[in-house]
């Protein structure tokens, strides 16, 4: 878990939306459903980051497998349409 996280019940995020939203600016929020974390708010700008992050870590999988023997996308198109088509 981070550290100095804010959490809320989501009976509680219903009321405070607005203050909740402001919060996840600065940091994460969570929000509790049941008594059990559910689901994270989070800045925009956080939310990019990740993705960029994602983007990279899935982009240098791919070429570490093209460097290990996996097929590129050209020899996977071509097997799954010589599969298809019989």
């Amino acid at each position: 878990m981070m550290s100095a996280e804010l959490a809320f019940a989501a009976t509680v995020a219903k009321q405070k939306l607005g203050e909740i939203m402001d919060a996840a600016q600065k940091g994460p929020v969570i929000i509790h459903k049941s008594g059990r974390p559910h689901v994270v708010m989070v800045s925009i700008e956080t939310f990019k980051k990740l993705q960029e992050y994602e983007d990279r870590y899935w982009a240098a999988k791919a070429e570490t497998g093209g460097h290990s023997g996996f097929m590129g996308p050209e020899a996977t198109l071509k097997y799954l349409q010589e599969k298809l088509n019989g």
